[in-house]
């Protein structure tokens, strides 16, 4: 059956860790794959407002996607679905955190009912010295603001960084999920941990995005390679992960593809295009 929807993980997949842009080459097979009437778009754990600055301001490249881990779903331009964490959940998260030295909430800052807004930044649960610190070690300033408490408004996307120079993920990992039973915190970089409710995964939204679009799982293909991914990877049939990917990614991808670094889902984007939506693996094996 004919692929209708590409769903494709960001960090890791479709940009490589610490990048901030996707590729020319990589945007061009995206507008080639959405020329041939195929729907694409961004399976990750950022924001609509965040993304923007990734495809250069293309935003025809994210008209259609699940974002924030599933919490919001976009159909051409359309917010079609909207779901913040418990406030309750989160203040709990930001008090464990100002016990963990070396770990902060980096969340998106509220933005309008329709998902969008400036690329607005918030951090909570360290101290000044502390973020300093952990900017310097993952290579990345912060520029928004920080908070000893959450400001007013919904928060749907936020994730934990974590210092990889004084602390490891998996430590600050089983401290936040025993003291914040309502909340779960998915690997999603070599610092990074997702913060979405207990149980949730982006796999909550797919039904969504489907129902829209009128699109069954094996019209579907997805690319993903990190613990964020798996509940994906394991539902949709066609699942595809870079060579780089977790071991865990790879177990459940139907291809094993090349690098992120060498654009390896546009190949397959291109393969798409060429042959009407038919997976035709000769491409990219």
């Amino acid at each position: 059956m004919a692929i209708k929807l590409v769903l494709c993980d960001m960090d890791g997949t479709l940009v490589p860790f610490g990048s901030r842009g996707v590729s020319t080459r990589t945007i061009n097979s995206i507008h080639a794959l959405m020329d041939a009437g195929i729907h694409f778009g961004p399976s990750s754990g950022r924001a609509l407002c965040d993304l923007v600055s990734f495809f250069s301001g293309d935003e025809a490249c994210i008209n259609t996607g699940i974002l924030a881990n599933g919490k919001l779903v976009f159909v051409d331009g359309e917010l079609v679905y909207r779901r913040p964490i418990p406030r309750v959940a989160l203040s709990e998260l930001v008090e464990a955190l100002y016990g963990i030295h070396d770990a902060v909430f980096n969340f998106y800052l509220p933005v309008d009912e329709h998902g969008r807004g400036p690329a607005g930044f918030g951090a909570a649960g360290a101290s000044p010295q502390e973020l300093a610190a952990l900017s310097s070690a993952i290579g990345e300033p912060f520029s928004g603001g920080l908070y000893q408490e959450l400001p007013d408004g919904d928060i749907v996307a936020g994730a934990v960084l974590v210092n990889p120079e004084r602390v490891g993920l998996n430590e600050v990992q089983a401290l936040l999920r025993e003291a914040c039973p309502d909340l779960d915190f998915p690997f999603s970089g070599p610092f990074v941990m997702d913060v979405v409710e207990k149980g949730w995964s982006k796999l909550n939204a797919l039904p969504v995005i489907q129902e829209a679009l009128g699109v069954e799982l094996d019209e579907i293909a997805y690319f993903g390679d990190s613990h964020n991914d798996l509940t994906m990877m394991e539902a949709i049939p066609n699942a595809f992960c870079p060579s780089g990917g977790l071991d865990e990614a790879k177990a459940l991808a139907r291809w094993v593809i090349g690098a992120c670094e060498d654009d390896c889902v546009a190949q397959v984007l291109d393969s798409l295009v060429a042959h009407g939506g038919e997976l035709v693996p000769s491409d990219w094996s």
